[in-house]
């Protein structure tokens, strides 16, 4: 597992092989939250470490996959920008939701309706019951 260095807090993070190949390698600090391409800031391991000594890296990889085109241009985000793009981001599948209709006033009660035809069978068939 690579150790990686987070250049918001100078934070050294494990790094699961597969994170690097998930999301374009972007990983989530796990100290100050910050968004950095983990492939870009990679270190050697110390020989003396082991792995619970660091934290670990995060992948969100929805988050990063609906953030992609507006940071890929870019290797380091720092926080604060990271938070301007989540207030500002609307999900694209998402839309406002569409005024609510008023009730008809004068309309048929289907409800009604229903429950005197479900009386009526069930009549029909005590009726029926009755007879044999």
């Amino acid at each position: 597992m690579p150790v990686c260095a987070c250049p918001h807090c100078k934070t050294q993070l494990w790094v699961q092989d597969n994170q690097l190949n998930v999301a374009q390698g972007f990983v989530m600090c796990s100290k100050c939250e910050g968004l950095f391409q983990a492939k870009n800031h990679v270190r050697d391991t110390p020989e003396n470490m082991r792995p619970g000594q660091l934290p670990n890296a995060v992948t969100d990889v929805k988050l990063v996959h609906n953030l992609g085109p507006q940071v890929r241009t870019r290797k380091v985000i720092s926080k604060n920008e990271i938070a301007d793009l989540l207030d500002n981001f609307i999900p694209a599948g998402k839309s406002e939701p569409a005024p609510v209709k008023a009730k008809a006033a004068a309309g048929f009660n289907w409800t009604m309706a229903s429950l005197v035809a479900l009386t009526v069978l069930i009549m029909q068939l005590f009726y029926l019951i009755l007879l044999q």
